[in-house]
């Protein structure tokens, strides 16, 4: 986790004209979210989301009155509930996801505006970026553990859904940390976080992300990522990462249709070793696979195309190393010296991968640095700590 993988900052909204009475936003509501007329505001009777989210159209986010993020969450507000009142794509889904997000305090309905709102106006991404979107989801988990782990050692007293200690934690540790910079200028803007809890630093916060890296499911983030290139259909949007991935591997991949299924060639079908591989080009500039490993009988090492100067130097020498049975039998110092250099090539390339990926561990599988810290059974890759 750091700020070598991390999502560009949005651009702030332009505020649209309040067209709608309070009376129509309510409408707006009632036709999209069936029963928000009952939803309530952390479950305390007599107090309706419904008038909150009328309030909030009209005059913004009180918690963010006198800050520079007022207008962009009132512009990007005002957008959902328009883009709703015109019965636009994705209206329900939009308007369900906001007014759930009106039952939890305001740094909870701001965070679910930005997300809904940056969606409406377009704000795409390519295949990299949905990937970096993806990294952050489980840097953003690690944070939540880190929250729930301090409130259970009781380090901290917060709500039992610990929204501002988590935004304390995200302004003091996301920069570091590469967290999505709108997170972390949210964050820096929750009052109560500010109030309520000291900031973290020195060794404290220190120690707060090295125990984020250690929450980081690096396992479980490269599934999730197969999972979604494997989702892939004809129905899948021309933004979506499954088919963002296709195209990537158009133009990344020296035998592109490696990746469909082998029996109809229909339907996306790669594995998590592949899934590393992916990783691996996509941030470090080249898989980091060794001889002999292979996706559908390739040697992943030469299904890529896109490989840095650098790494096509290692690629050589790897390449060089494996052809080494096939020599003249070399003497002891010979080997010795050939062995610490390939130590020393494994060192800097393990470094490389920490630096540039920000993961906690380095990993070592079958005899290769990887972007993981995880165990892989059942057929899979065997990668260890």
């Amino acid at each position: 986790m750091s700020a070598s993988v991390q999502s560009a900052t949005p651009q702030d909204a332009e505020v649209p004209t309040a067209r709608l009475s309070q009376q129509q936003v309510a409408a707006v509501f009632k036709r999209h979210v069936p029963g928000v007329q009952n939803f309530l505001f952390r479950q305390q009777p007599g107090q309706y989301s419904l008038n909150f989210l009328q309030v909030a159209y009209k005059d913004g986010f009180r918690a963010f009155k006198n800050t520079p993020l007022h207008e962009h969450f009132l512009g990007l507000f005002r957008l959902i509930v328009h883009h709703g009142h015109e019965d636009k794509d994705g209206a329900s889904g939009y308007l369900v996801e906001v007014a759930e997000a009106f039952m939890d305090c305001q740094a909870v309905q701001a965070r679910a505006v930005e997300r809904v709102g940056l969606r409406i106006r377009g704000v795409s991404q390519d295949f990299r970026g949905l990937v970096v979107s993806l990294v952050d989801e489980y840097k953003i988990w690690a944070v939540k553990m880190l929250a729930a782990e301090h409130l259970q050692q009781r380090v901290v007293q917060d709500d039992e859904t610990p929204t501002h200690y988590e935004n304390r934690l995200i302004a003091d540790l996301g920069g570091k940390l590469g967290l999505n910079p709108a997170d972390v200028r949210r964050a820096r803007h929750d009052e109560h976080a500010r109030s309520r809890f000291k900031p973290l630093n020195g060794r404290k916060a220190e120690a707060a992300m090295a125990r984020c890296r250690e929450h980081f499911d690096a396992e479980a983030m490269v599934k999730t990522f197969v999972a979604e290139a494997n989702s892939f259909s004809s129905e899948s949007p021309a933004e979506s990462l499954p088919m963002l991935f296709l195209q990537w591997a158009s133009e990344n991949l020296v035998e592109k249709h490696l990746v469909f299924d082998e029996e109809t060639c229909s339907t996306v079908d790669i594995d998590f070793t592949f899934g590393i591989s992916v990783l691996e080009v996509l941030f470090l500039g080249a898989t980091a696979a060794p001889a002999g490993e292979c996706f559908r009988k390739v040697e992943l090492r030469d299904l890529f195309k896109a490989q840095q100067p650098h790494a096509l130097a290692l690629h050589s020498e790897s390449k060089h190393q494996a052809n080494m049975d096939e020599q003249p039998q070399r003497s002891m110092v010979d080997l010795a010296s050939d062995f610490l250099s390939d130590w020393s090539t494994y060192l800097r390339n393990a470094l490389a991968a920490v630096a540039v990926l920000g993961f906690s561990h380095v990993i070592i599988g079958r005899g290769r640095t990887a972007l993981l810290a995880s165990s892989v059974t059942d057929g899979e890759r065997s990668i260890t700590a």
